[in-house]
């Protein structure tokens, strides 16, 4: 199976070497305005999708727009490196954004946000392209939306349907979000134990660590909120927090998944110290403590997981954990980038920006 990785990952590592470095970054930052982003941007991988983004838009509106192109194309175009399993191994990966697209239309139709703006948000990823996404958002509700995929037998549409009737009742868009990552993961295991391919433990991985990270937050949300436990119970029928839970991580989330009650924030840092996410935890209760949001434990949480998956470059170099490493770091250098440009277009002081990158050594 490794001569399946040999075109593919040569791509990749050549890809690799266009990621922004730290000198780079600099020569961003250094720049006063948008615009000077903007023309620095022109110099880089970056070129076709932010000169396409300037014939429509300007300032932080092109960046934005720039930036989604280039990662959707960016997406499509490593998924041609692959056949057969291997593609399948990448496709399992970048489902996390087509599931992403689906809960922005949701949130963006419950919300009644224009069909033009929550387009301009979607990256095009997986089975569903540009044409099916603009049909999504042309839909006038959340419940034709999921009739919608129900007609093109979409994956998440069972998951959704099922969810609606609760949906309806409470207006709370999270249950709808819970089924459609229940079904996404679901479909990703059962897809995993059919790919005859040893990198496959490699993706399992990878989603293991995505469902810890999102059961996580999840608990320290509810811990958060001082009386959350009555209203939760109200609502789910129970005081266990596995009603909001995914099933499929690892021995953490399963620790999460034993509570009979939702944890004080201070019970569940000291129980989950020992586990992958307790250094991440410290400092995001080091953070937490100073600023009192929720914000902290996300940044850190979310930093841990870049880097685990950054690690990946130094696997084996003829697999899947190559792509799965670019992916990670494709999506942190555009995270960095939509900061420096938001930055930038609202004024910040260099200082404000720097502060908020997440940079590594490429």
């Amino acid at each position: 199976m490794d001569d399946a990785y040999d075109y593919a990952n040569a791509r990749l590592r050549a890809m690799k070497s266009r990621l922004l470095t730290r000198s780079d970054y600099a020569a961003l930052l250094d720049e006063p305005t948008i615009e000077g982003v903007i023309a620095r941007l022109t110099q880089t991988a970056y070129q076709p999708s932010i000169e396409a983004a300037l014939i429509t838009t300007t300032g932080w509106e092109c960046v934005s727009l720039g930036l989604r192109r280039h990662f959707a194309e960016t997406l499509a175009r490593i998924t041609r490196f692959f056949e057969g399993a291997p593609q399948r191994l990448w496709k399992i990966l970048i489902g996390h954004w087509e599931a992403f697209n689906v809960k922005t239309i949701l949130r963006g139709q419950a919300l009644t946000i224009p069909a033009d703006e929550i387009l301009d948000i979607l990256i095009p990823a997986g089975d569903l392209g540009e044409p099916d996404l603009r049909r999504l958002t042309q839909q006038t509700s959340v419940r034709a939306t999921v009739d919608l995929l129900a007609t093109w037998n979409h994956p998440y549409a069972r998951a959704l349907l099922e969810a609606l009737p609760r949906y309806a009742e409470h207006r709370d868009l999270a249950l709808l979000e819970l089924a459609l990552d229940r079904a996404r993961y679901v479909a990703a295991f059962k897809e995993l134990a059919q790919v005859e391919d040893s990198d496959a433990n490699v993706v399992k991985q990878a989603l293991r660590g995505e469902i810890d990270a999102t059961n996580l937050l999840t608990v320290i949300r509810l811990s958060e909120w001082g009386s959350s436990a009555a209203r939760f119970a109200e609502r789910y029928g129970t005081r266990a927090p596995a009603a909001l839970l995914l099933r499929g991580g690892s021995r953490m989330t399963d620790k999460l998944l034993a509570y009979q009650d939702i944890p004080a924030l201070d019970q569940l840092m000291r129980e989950m110290h020992d586990t992958d996410f307790g250094d991440a935890l410290t400092r995001g209760q080091a953070r937490y403590n100073e600023t009192h949001t929720l914000t902290a434990f996300e940044d850190e949480i979310e930093a841990h997981l870049t880097r685990k998956h950054l690690a990946l470059f130094y696997r084996d170099p003829l697999s899947i954990a190559i792509a799965a490493a670019y992916l990670t770091a494709l999506v942190n250098e555009i995270r960095n980038l939509r900061v420096i440009g938001r930055g930038k277009a609202a004024g910040w002081q260099r200082e404000q920006i720097e502060k908020e990158l997440r940079l590594w050594q490429n």
